[in-house]
């Protein structure tokens, strides 16, 4: 089993920041499951800058080596979702871009992917997470096609070359082209794999990333999902172990949602009335303008990462019930287990779980190896 948190929560944009980062947090938590008989690797996060670093200066990706060999860090995982600016003052809608239509995505994807393949482990099987083709009307579906069967066969020739296999998984996320789970399997299915004469070598290096945040958002039932991806062949690599915000009593407690506003990140938001979806928006100011329609739901959820061990038995709590549920399911080899919870430093203070972050990283690992233990 591989579980390990996921790297985006650093505010790394260059090497430095990336190694400095890494051997301030990720190494005390992998002395931390050591001490517990447990393996750790990297669930990394590398800007573009420092992917297209480390895929052209072999004496970086040597210094990198040496220092993660010496902190007995191996890398695991990659997050190739954030092209750059994750912690800029206000990323929003940013972070889709550039989209799969435009090629500076996959130079992005195969730097990334290049410099991975020299740095894991022989063997190693990497998954890498990325965006679900992008935001707005303006992507080229096509395009986003042809590019995704570009990389697929890339990392094909990087496996024959190194000996290690990199699986490029898209992460389906509210409000994007591809929301769901079961559409981003149908897409791959109809507009990437079908009809190609290497589609064992696309199916190899293309999957969906199962996101339980992303999936509680809209309404999608994570077992049910990962059981029609499993029965349609489509790999699942990794699964992002994460929770969201759900008020159960929007009509007297709306503005306790409210008060996860902040301008960093878009909260794409959703109100369930008897199992479905009543009414959306974009972000949590759109809710506030629309307070009769969303205080009308019985359910009111909102993409924003919480500690995936909070949850209340009030009006406000998380969708923690989701992640349980979904993991107690899980059966024969699992697929790399990532807690993402970028979310540690716009969280409000009053309320914050943990304010140390190593604490607070180290209290989700361990509530998630509790949860796998039990139902082991």
């Amino acid at each position: 089993m591989q579980l390990t948190y996921c790297g985006n929560v650093h505010a790394a944009e260059d090497l430095d920041a990336w190694l400095d980062s890494t051997l301030r947090f990720a190494a005390p938590l992998a002395e931390r499951a050591r001490a517990a008989g447990r393996s750790f690797g990297l669930g990394a996060w590398w800007s573009a800058g420092v992917a297209a670093r480390l895929a052209s200066e072999p004496a970086a990706r040597v210094r990198v080596a040496e220092r993660l060999a010496a902190a007995d860090l191996p890398l695991w995982t990659l997050n190739v979702f954030p092209h750059g600016g994750f912690h800029a003052a206000i990323v929003k809608t940013a972070v889709y871009r550039p989209a799969w239509s435009d090629p500076a995505r996959t130079r992005y994807t195969l730097d990334a992917a290049r410099a991975a393949a020299e740095l894991a482990l022989p063997g190693a099987t990497v998954p890498l997470s990325t965006l679900p083709l992008g935001f707005g009307a303006d992507v080229d579906r096509g395009a986003c096609a042809v590019q995704l069967r570009t990389v697929a066969r890339e990392l094909h020739a990087l496996r024959d070359a190194t000996g290690r296999h990199l699986v490029l998984a898209l992460e389906p996320e509210p409000d994007c082209l591809l929301e769901r789970a079961d559409a981003t399997a149908a897409f791959l299915e109809d507009a990437v794999f079908r009809g190609q004469s290497d589609e064992a070598v696309l199916r190899a290096h293309l999957g969906v990333c199962v996101d339980l945040c992303h999936l509680a958002v809209v309404g999608e039932d994570p077992v049910a999902a990962l059981a029609t991806l499993r029965g349609q062949g489509v790999a699942v690599p990794k699964i992002q172990v994460s929770a969201c915000p759900e008020l159960r009593d929007p009509a007297g407690h709306l503005d306790d949602l409210l008060a996860f506003a902040e301008p960093r990140y878009l909260h794409q938001t959703v109100g369930l009335r008897d199992g479905a979806i009543a009414c959306r928006a974009l972000d949590l100011a759109d809710v506030a303008a629309r307070r009769r329609e969303f205080a009308a739901c019985e359910r009111v959820r909102t993409h924003f990462h919480t500690p995936v061990f909070w949850d209340d038995d009030g009006p406000l709590g998380s969708t923690r019930a989701e992640l349980q549920r979904t993991l107690a399911s899980l059966s024969g080899p699992l697929p790399l287990l990532e807690v993402e919870t970028y979310t540690w430093a716009v969280l409000d203070p009053a309320w914050r779980p943990d304010r140390d972050l190593i604490a607070g990283l180290a209290a989700e690992l361990h509530f998630v190896h509790g949860l796998l233990d039990r139902h082991s």
